[in-house]
């Protein structure tokens, strides 16, 4: 649901992510359109895969794409705050890297 709620806010909020006078311009275009509606898209194929049984395969899909969406938003979001002129991680940051962490227990102790 994360997956899908951060599409949400992306799609609904054009300047999500601001973009320090030091950052790389790639910074702000990880919130437009069409990376807000591929987050719509993963993140209701992970709820709709969620609601039968969950198979082996379909698991593992499931883990790699919400790795690599939140673990590619969290190198974002930290290139983002060490670019700020105050080096401190915001609640952005601090946030994602809880949910790539319950994602990556989530994987490892949960059963299929």
């Amino acid at each position: 649901m994360e997956t899908l709620a951060l599409g949400l806010i992306f799609l609904g909020n054009s300047n999500f992510i601001d973009r320090p006078s030091a950052a790389p311009v790639f910074i702000t275009t990880v919130d437009d359109p069409p990376f807000a509606l591929a987050l719509i898209v993963i993140g209701l194929y992970v709820m709709l895969s969620c609601l039968g049984v969950l198979k082996k395969p379909v698991k593992e899909i499931i883990v790699f794409l919400l790795l690599f969406v939140w673990t590619f938003y969290l190198i974002i979001f930290a290139i983002h705050d060490i670019d700020a002129p105050i080096i401190m991680p915001n609640f952005d940051t601090i946030f994602i890297s809880f949910i790539d962490i319950r994602i990556l227990f989530e994987a490892f102790w949960s059963e299929p």
